[in-house]
């Protein structure tokens, strides 16, 4: 008898044994139920919000389970040194993990959170970025890595650590607004006809909450007023031609001496009321290709 006690302990130790790293990610098709480094590849979506604005929603990414939920209560966090990569990395914003919001890159360690059930479901981690800015943007191309974000897994009964690095890369092409307010594109290019025609020039802006906002143009320009951009076709230039932005009729002159107010801008897109238009400069006119890239910078009043 004394025999068959000892076995049936061996039998429950080994199961307990088993079940320690009872704890199973996945991300689009690869699972992992140990430690270890997983690259997810998101496709980006940001959006702005006000005071922050959303980079990545991991939940619809990366899920997680218990694989032994009547046994462990497989409490979960992220590390502190979870940080965004790349283009990012000089960024700061916001973790948010399962409704806490964290300063990102995190210096500690988020709160603990039980996970108590058995079936696949989103891991809740959203990251965020601070705005510092009107309404920039930052370039992010595909397959580069944007951020990382370690997580933390405690066996609740003997105090095992798994630890899984998420390493986030981006899988698409995408401008992150850095900007409390975004644009409708960050590069439109108007066609006009032929001359002396004009065309609309379509942008507009929207923010996250009610912001006084101008605008100011930049570029390479000709005359006095800095109001004629200059004809940068390097294809059979036309001579004796360049490009103003109109807006009610009025050309404006670039710099920010001559800022454009635009006034309140909330939540529906303003229109910058912007318009395309040929411009005699100096010399004989003559057929050619025209062509001028002209910036347009936005700005808090």
């Amino acid at each position: 008898m004394k025999k068959v006690i000892m076995l049936l302990a061996t039998l429950v130790g080994m199961g307990w044994s088993a079940a320690s790293q009872a704890f199973t990610c996945q991300s689009l098709g690869t699972s992992i139920s140990g430690s270890g480094t997983v690259n997810v590849r998101v496709n980006l979506v940001p959006s702005i919000s006000t005071g922050q604005n959303l980079v990545v929603d991991l939940s619809q990414s990366i899920q997680c389970k218990n694989d032994a939920p009547t046994i462990y209560k497989d409490p979960v966090r992220i590390r502190s040194g979870s940080a965004y990569q790349g283009v990012l990395s000089s960024f700061r914003g916001t973790l948010g993990y399962y409704g806490t919001q964290y300063p990102f890159p995190t210096t500690t360690e988020t709160a603990w959170v039980n996970h108590t059930w058995g079936d696949y479901r989103g891991w809740q981690a959203v990251l965020y970025l601070t705005p510092i800015s009107t309404a920039s943007g930052v370039v992010v191309k595909a397959n580069t890595m944007i951020a990382q974000l370690i997580l933390e897994k405690e066996d609740s009964l003997n105090g095992n650590r798994q630890v899984i690095n998420w390493n986030i890369y981006a899988n698409n092409d995408v401008v992150v607004p850095t900007g409390g307010c975004d644009v409708s594109a960050r590069n439109i290019t108007v066609n006009l006809p032929d001359y002396p025609g004009t065309a609309p020039a379509p942008l507009t802006v929207r923010c996250a909450q009610n912001q006084n906002i101008g605008y100011f143009l930049t570029g390479n320009t000709l005359g006095t007023d800095s109001s004629i951009f200059t004809n940068t076709s390097a294809n059979s230039p036309a001579q004796g031609i360049g490009i103003q932005l109109l807006r009610n009729g009025t050309a404006i002159s670039s710099g920010s001496a001559n800022t454009v107010s635009l006034g309140t801008v909330g939540t529906s897109p303003v229109n910058l009321g912007l318009t395309a238009s040929y411009a005699r400069t100096t010399g004989q006119v003559t057929a050619g290709n025209v062509q001028s890239i002209i910036g347009v910078t936005f700005v808090y009043q």
